[in-house]
């Protein structure tokens, strides 16, 4: 008998664990699509529990991802180095998710001379870009997007820091011991927070934008010692049409090159700094001793980056020659007036200041070698007559001279099938 009463509780306690079962599963059922039945309130924490599983898989593959330090390195990628001469690189890496590496590196080489290290970002994703190394072996660097300049010297000890403003991009020195650096001010200062403070009142209608400043800091101490904003750079010398017409709203000028002036020339004075607006695409001169605007050099050229002077009569322009519109609107009844433009690629742009002419240096090798960058990348002359290139969304380094490819590869990381992303390397001549 006991047997049977036991036997009889067994089947009781399957019967009642799956009618429970059976109404759960119609009540997530029923939360699932919405019905009247259930309270709303109910639903919603049901629909939560029952996602909880799926969430944490994707919490897991959000965490396993590679941050975006990292570039995938194509299968057949095939390396080149027939350098001759020593190519030195001052560059920038990731060493772990939080942790960088500043390096200098000889291409021919491939050799670390030496290196420094950055033991905290704010971001897995946060990048230090385009360090300058001082002649006595001592660092700068900003990270991207954050309050943060710093200078170290040759044993990485903290010198300086300056953190009154966003360092964004490129960063050359001036005269007199001093610093040109693209920056963002805020009044609330805080890491990986963008700068909103420009405001353009059209017409009694008021737009508000990212504003660039071109600032000024003392080498020795970091002191900012001047800072002009591009908006008031722009309406004060007749040019608020340059803001109108670019095709980012919210970000109009998209500043990323300070190039000073370090010597009087016939189309430039010492102190003059040429400004590179990528959402503009324009280069202009402009001359701080008296908040002038002394040339415009717009042409050929469309979302560039990284502007050089050649001579004291050319410059380079790193032409991304990329459309940055999306195409919106239905695609699916175009007209029949189909024209078809050449290849796209970047390009490497000479503007003669004299003439007023530009050309395309060593188009050629950009063309066979598809080398494109749809944002960032820059260009440097060496001093043998190539020209150093880096193609920042590949990630591919490379030395062109005289149509030939003498060098092509990347920075292989510690995770395989990956390299590191390029930081806007920096060419360091040997003392």
């Amino acid at each position: 008998m006991k047997s049977v009463h036991g036997f009889l509780k067994l089947v009781a306690k399957v019967v009642a664990t799956l009618t429970v079962l059976c109404l759960a599963g119609f009540l997530v059922y029923s939360s699932a699509l919405q019905s009247s039945w259930v309270p709303t309130k109910l639903a919603n924490a049901i629909n939560v529990y029952v996602s909880l599983p799926e969430r944490l898989q994707r919490a897991k593959e959000v965490v396993e991802q590679l941050p975006l330090v990292y570039v995938a390195t194509p299968e057949d990628f095939e390396p080149v180095n027939t350098l001759e001469e020593d190519v030195h690189i001052l560059t920038t890496y990731s060493t772990s998710i939080y942790e960088r590496e500043i390096a200098l590196i000889n291409l021919r080489t491939e050799e670390t001379i030496r290196s420094w290290n950055v033991p905290r970002v704010w971001d897995s994703h946060a990048r230090i870009m385009h360090p300058i190394m001082l002649g006595d072996s001592s660092i700068i660097y900003g990270v991207e997007w954050a309050p943060k300049l710093v200078r170290v010297d040759k044993n990485n000890e903290v010198l300086w820091e300056q953190k009154s403003f966003y360092n964004h991009h490129g960063k050359n020195l001036g005269l007199d011991s001093t610093l040109w650096v693209c920056g963002f001010f805020d009044d609330t200062l805080s890491e990986n927070k963008m700068a909103m403070q420009g405001v353009l009142n059209v017409s009694g209608k008021k737009i508000s934008f990212m504003d660039n400043s071109i600032c000024q800091i003392d080498l020795a101490t970091g002191e900012l010692l001047y800072q002009q904003s591009v908006l008031d750079i722009l309406v004060s010398n007749g040019l608020s049409h340059f803001i109108l017409k670019s095709d980012a709203v919210k970000d109009p000028f998209h500043l990323n090159d300070i190039q000073p002036v370090l010597q009087d020339g016939p189309y430039a004075q010492a102190g003059d700094l040429y400004l590179s607006g990528r959402n503009g695409s324009w280069v202009i001169l402009y001359r701080p001793s008296t908040n002038e605007v002394i040339n415009i050099v717009e042409g050929p050229f469309y979302a560039q980056h990284d502007v050089d002077i050649e001579t004291d009569s050319t410059l380079l322009v790193f032409n991304n020659n990329t459309h940055r519109r999306k195409i919106l609107g239905n695609t699916k009844h175009l007209g029949t007036r189909v024209r078809k433009l050449p290849a796209i690629q970047s390009q490497l742009v000479r503007y003669n200041l004299r003439t007023e002419a530009f050309s395309l240096v060593e188009n050629e090798a950009m063309l066979a070698n598809e080398i494109f960058s749809n944002s960032e990348g820059l260009m440097e002359r060496l001093p043998w007559g190539g020209y150093f290139v880096e193609e920042q969304n590949s990630s591919v380094l490379w030395v062109l001279k005289d149509g030939e490819v003498l060098y092509k590869n990347v920075l292989a990381s510690h995770h395989e099938g990956y390299h590191h992303l390029a930081n806007w390397a920096r060419i360091i001549q040997p003392q």
